[in-house]
């Protein structure tokens, strides 16, 4: 027989293969069984589960390749012929077992019936001419032919299809196991199927092996092991590809392996050229129903009988868990054939009893049991199963199963009915993701201009609050371009959609000029509306319009607070009214924020409130007032409890990695923050400041500065309405890394782009992060009267507004405007004010640097009696957790040859690497080149050099490839 390669040592379990993830311990567990001696093993597991392909892998070991290897499968049918399954696998028997003189007259028996073997076995009893005679002598037979091959596995597959005649000689057989006879029996784990029963052997291992469907997990490691063999599939899309196939393939891995591989095949096909960033998921849900599925599904179903086929036709068309007389009802069938069916359905693993309902197995074999349904009479089965539904009243109506069924009868205005009822519900218990998802599909499938208009409405209204998608935006462009809305619905739409683009997917321009299109409209109809829209314009961005133009709408709109009674209206109007002045540090932002504090009257309004409390806690944390931000983010999440809105869940996870930065809290904030970068990769602002954190802590944590800068670059591409936090710290961040390495222009390069942001719209409040760092880019690259002007624009735009950290700010960039005039004691009075300032913030990170800029002055001005301010500095970085910072620190006393040693002596470290040669060593075998890892390390290039010739001397290495960690 075919053997498959098992290259796994004696006892060792093969490393995980795509189709075999999740099996390891049953490989182990029959292997052992096997090579312990005789046994029987059962092996039991659903159809798809994979039983066969564990008995594949473990029988293809080297251990098994000298033995006799004997497989049948007991055959599927109505009318089996007695012992096929037993015939078959002595069939395949591949040499002579010996001289058949020397073989006792009984195995002759097996002559007459395996013709296969008739001219190797010696003549039988004479009284074996008689059919009950040669009945009895047959299991006897069988065990004596067994005995003589040595070490022998017989492997009878779907043992729970045996007739009568295959169970009595496996009765025989198990009661008196042969000598080195291994049997193995594979049967199907569904509920009702035959269970073999034997008689324990004396003397010999008996072992249950049970194969379950994969967990989630399990299906996950199978997609990324079959994925690394696809170079179309991006590592981002692997989680949402796995819970896809997951969910089609109930973890079943004949179905997960069937549906990939179709997948694969649509995917080769397509070329290079593409369905675009998602082609392995949209290639997943291309597939329908793989081959293998849906002539497996049709084997299982050959034998049923009408009554079951029906039933199987009601569960394909309900499409929910539904009891047995539902699934009657719908298919017409009498209450106790019914019983019988469903029963026949359950042991052929057609569907799955869950408690009292019963459904299908998977998706896949759902879509196959549908696809052999006819259209008219499908059709017809809809209709009745959504009266059936209708008048069930075991609990609430299931509107977007009716939904469906009604579309599937044809009846569209019904379904459609049902479809925005479902998401009206919906919303108004909080649950926007499901509200927006439903709107959506209903927007999509209303034929009737009217009915999109409504329900894109409600749509852009609810969109706000969860994660829309390119998809909600698209059908709501179409509403506006295609159907004329009539002009309050029309500015409703276009107001609503802007807050959708700027919150999640356009960019602050996109947003501002749709809420600019929409006020004109709402002016003449609804000045309610109009109100809002306003405070939608009201909100500033750095990449919106100048400032004063914000103002301009927000003034408008509070003369029009008065003639807002709806309370979900003047609940938005607040949240927005307070964001936009604490955004600039209006003063007048602490009073419009108790607007806030009223009880909410419906969830809707409940979600505005948090809305509004979490962006007072962005906004008042880029300010410096960390405290009130982290009590605003508190109100937050005390509103959310009542609700689901991804997007409002997501902006109080953000806010909560931008706290934990500015504060100091550092441990596990790289890893929240690529949690958090992952987890909303669809709504753009949201990554974005996730992806800023992850890149800050990626720097200042892990020294890793590739990393770091990969991500500070991404997340300026990817924030559309950046409210003066994320565009600022990466421009900064980015600053730093040129500066540490000497590049002064490529500092100021990095640096340009936000400033002349912030001079457009005269957004000086927004500059604490950036202008600092500009300062010192400007004069190192010649530039000190631009810097000048910068900071007196910077004094002038921020004198106002209540900004603690622009004060600090501020203070820094006069103390380095001193420091490059020349006058050191300036310079250093203002650092000291500026640490004080920040410390007082609890902006630990930012109070460091500017001790940091103090122990540098004092440096240049007393040399190495000034080096204890440095060191305490690189305690305070150390104590952080600031890696990059620390050795930024150490650089700059090794430029002044001040050189820190242990008190009891430099440690010789002999042919073991330093602490640093680890360092090196490490960024080396992850493949960094030596000016990544100096950035990284803050070190020269010619200092790695060395270092890398040293490790290598060390470790024998013949080049950099060599290099290991030890």
């Amino acid at each position: 027989m075919e053997r498959r390669p098992f290259d796994a040592p004696h006892g060792e379990v093969r490393p995980e293969v795509p189709g075999f993830v999740g099996r390891s311990e049953q490989a182990r567990r029959l292997r052992a069984a096997l090579c312990a001696g005789p046994c029987v093993v059962v092996v039991r597991g659903e159809a798809g589960a994979g039983t066969s392909r564990l008995v594949d892998e473990v029988l293809g070991g080297a251990e098994f390749a000298e033995w006799t290897q004997l497989r049948g499968r007991c055959p599927d049918g109505a009318d089996p012929l007695p012992l096929e399954a037993v015939t078959s696998a002595l069939a395949q028997l591949p040499h002579r077992p010996g001289p058949a003189d020397r073989m006792p007259s009984v195995t002759g028996v097996v002559g007459l019936v395996v013709p296969e073997l008739a001219d190797r076995m010696p003549d039988p009893p004479a009284s074996a001419a008689d059919p009950e005679v040669r009945r009895g002598l047959l299991p006897r037979a069988v065990g004596t032919l067994l005995a003589s091959l040595g070490d022998t596995v017989l492997v009878l597959e779907e043992v729970h299809l045996a007739d009568p005649e295959t169970l009595r000689l496996l009765d025989r057989l198990t009661g008196a196991l042969p000598a080195g006879l291994r049997l193995v029996v594979t049967e199907d784990a569904a509920p009702g199927s035959p269970v073999l029963g034997f008689r324990t052997p004396a003397a010999a291992r008996c072992e249950e092996i049970r194969v379950r469907p994969w967990v989630p997990e399990e299906t996950e490691r199978y997609v990324r092991l079959w994925a690394a063999g696809c170079p179309r599939v991006r590592p981002e899309e692997l989680p949402e590809l796995a819970a896809l196939v997951h969910e089609l393939s109930g973890g079943l891995p004949g179905a997960a392996g069937a549906l990939l591989d179709d997948a694969g095949e649509l995917l080769s096909a397509d070329g290079e050229g593409g369905t675009g960033a998602h082609a392995a998921l949209a290639a997943v849900r291309d597939a329908g129903v793989p081959g293998r599925v849906a002539r497996d599904f049709a084997r299982r179903c050959a034998h049923l009988a009408e009554d079951a086929w029906r039933i199987v036709e009601a569960a394909a068309v309900l499409d929910r868990p539904a009891p047995v007389s539902v699934l009657a009802e719908l298919a017409e069938c009498p209450p106790e054939p019914a019983e019988a069916a469903v029963d026949a359905c359950v042991r052929r693993s057609v569907l799955r009893a869950e408690g009292a309902s019963l459904a299908f197995r998977h998706p896949l074999d759902r879509r196959a049991a549908l696809a052999r349904i006819p259209g008219p009479r499908a059709a017809r089965l809809s209709l009745r199963a959504a009266r059936i539904l209708h008048r069930a009243g075991d609990g609430p109506v299931p509107l977007v199963d009716l939904a469906r069924l009604y579309a599937a009868a044809g009846h569209v205005r019904e379904g459609l009915r049902c479809l925005v009822v479902a998401a009206d519900r919906a919303a108004a218990t909080g649950d926007y993701a499901t509200a927006t998802r439903l709107y959506t599909r209903a927007v999509v499938e209303d034929p009737r201009a009217e009915g999109r208009v409504r329900t894109a409405a409600k749509l852009a209204r609810t969109a706000q609050l969860a994660r829309a998608g390119e998809q909600v935006v698209a059908a709501v462009r179409t509403v506006l371009d295609e159907d004329d809305p009539p002009p309050h619905l029309r500015g409703e739409i276009r107001l609503h959609l802007s807050v959708v683009l700027r919150n999640q997917t356009g960019g602050a321009l996109d947003s501002l000029e749709e809420v600019a299109r929409a006020i004109p409209d709402l002016e003449a109809s609804d000045p309610q509306t109009a109100a809002r829209a306003m405070a939608v314009a009201a909100i500033p961005s750095i990449q919106g319009w100048p400032v004063d133009r914000h103002r301009h709408w927000l003034d408008r709109g509070e003369r029009l607070t008065e003639q807002v009674t709806d309370p979900v209206a003047r609940a938005a109007i607040a949240a927005n009214r307070a964001t936009a002045l604490m955004l600039v540090g209006d003063p007048r932002a602490w009073h419009a924020a108790e607007a806030l504090r009223g009880p909410a009257g419906s969830a809707m309004e409940a979600a505005h409130h948090a809305r509004g409390w979490t962006n007072l806690a962005h906004a008042a944390s880029a300010l410096g007032h960390g405290t009130r931000a982290r009590d605003f983010l508190d109100r937050a999440v005390a509103g959310l409890a009542d609700s689901s809105s991804p997007y409002l869940e997501g902006l109080v996870e953000t806010a909560r990695l931008v706290l934990a930065w500015h504060g100091g809290r550092w441990d596990g904030l790289h890893a929240a923050a690529d949690r958090t970068t992952r987890l909303y990769e669809e709504i753009p602002d949201l990554t974005a400041e996730a992806m800023l954190v992850r890149g800050l802590t990626s720097l200042h944590v892990l020294g890793d500065v590739p990393r770091a800068r990969h991500d500070l670059a991404q997340a300026a591409r990817t924030a559309c309405y950046d409210t003066g936090f994320i565009l600022t710290s990466s421009a900064a961040a980015t600053a730093r890394v040129h500066l540490e390495a000497g590049r002064p222009g490529q500092a100021c390069e990095a640096v340009e782009g936000v400033l002349g942001r912030i001079e457009r719209t005269r957004g000086w409040v927004w500059a604490s992060e950036v202008l600092p760092v500009a300062v010192e880019a400007l004069h190192g690259s010649g530039h000190t009267a631009r810097a000048r002007r910068l900071v007196a624009d910077f004094a002038a735009g921020s004198a106002d507004a209540d900004a603690p950290a622009a004060r600090a700010a501020l203070t820094a960039c006069r103390a380095l405007l001193a420091e490059a005039s020349g006058r050191p004691e300036d310079a250093l009075a203002l650092l000291t004010a500026t640490e004080e300032q920040w410390r007082l913030l609890d902006r630990p990170l930012d109070a460091a640097r500017a001790a940091e800029a103090r122990g540098r002055c004092l440096l240049e001005l007393h040399g190495e009696a000034a080096a204890q301010g440095v060191q305490d500095v690189v305690e305070v970085y150390r104590h952080l957790g600031a890696r990059w910072d620390v050795a930024r620190c150490q650089r700059l006393l090794r430029r002044h040859a001040i050189v820190t040693t242990h008190r009891r002596g430099r440690l010789g470290y002999g042919d073991r690497l330093s602490p640093r040669e680890e360092e090196v060593a490490r960024l080396v075998v992850q493949g960094r080149a030596n000016r990544d890892i100096a950035e990284s390390l803050v070190l020269s290039t010619r200092t790695v050099e060395h270092h890398v010739a040293r490790i290598m001397r060390k470790q024998h290495a013949a080049s950099r490839g060599d290099i290991s960690l030890q």
